[in-house]
């Protein structure tokens, strides 16, 4: 069976230009928002179809199971709600780059580390929640999809930008000494005032 090339890399300004990029990036904020409006509503109904039950016992029980279970949920599933405009902005001001990467072996932040010139590489791994980018969707495992800054982060994707996750570059030892971000990576959000912002989300 022959295996078809990596799709080409869209020439646009921006990421966020790349229809499927697009779509793809609507579709996980609908997911994101989904999901943390019923780790909210859910446990509202079930609290409220136990008050109407007028069996405080039991009424008791099921809403403090339900905040037991709740309430570390919601900040969790929030915050990935909340990165979301941090991806649109990065995805608005850089453009998709293709870069050969590998994956490093039992990883548990399924780390990738991108080959970024011949003697540069930087390894990677997204946030806020892990994903296996290697099995997703991707048809070429040695090729990524990166926009953003190398040196903080950005938006990875399997090649053809139709699953973009928010990465960030693993911390470098405080001695080094880090660059000076570019004006983009301060529109963008990875940067402030000159410095590098931490990457959290």
């Amino acid at each position: 069976m022959t295996r078809l090339p990596a799709p080409a890399v869209p020439m646009c300004k921006a990421a966020f230009e790349h229809p499927a990029t697009t779509k793809a990036y609507r579709r996980l904020v609908r997911r994101r928002g989904g999901w943390c409006a019923a780790s909210i509503i859910g446990p509202a109904l079930l609290t409220t179809a136990c008050i109407s039950l007028q069996k405080t016992e039991v009424a008791i029980s099921w809403v403090a199971i339900t905040l037991l279970v709740s309430l570390p949920v919601i900040p969790f599933l929030a915050m990935g709600l909340l990165g979301a405009p941090r991806m649109a902005r990065i995805l608005q001001c850089y453009p998709w780059r293709a870069y050969p990467c590998r994956y490093v072996p039992r990883s548990r932040d399924y780390v990738l580390v991108l080959t970024i010139a011949p003697n540069h590489e930087v390894a990677i791994y997204t946030v806020p929640y892990r994903c296996d980018l290697r099995h997703k969707q991707n048809g070429h495992v040695e090729v990524i999809w990166f926009a953003g800054d190398p040196t903080c982060g950005g938006v990875a994707s399997p090649a053809g930008g139709h699953f973009p996750q928010r990465v960030v570059t693993k911390p470098p030892n405080r001695d080094e000494p880090q660059p000076s971000p570019d004006d983009v990576a301060e529109r963008a959000g990875l940067a402030k005032n000159g410095r590098y912002l931490r990457p959290w989300f």
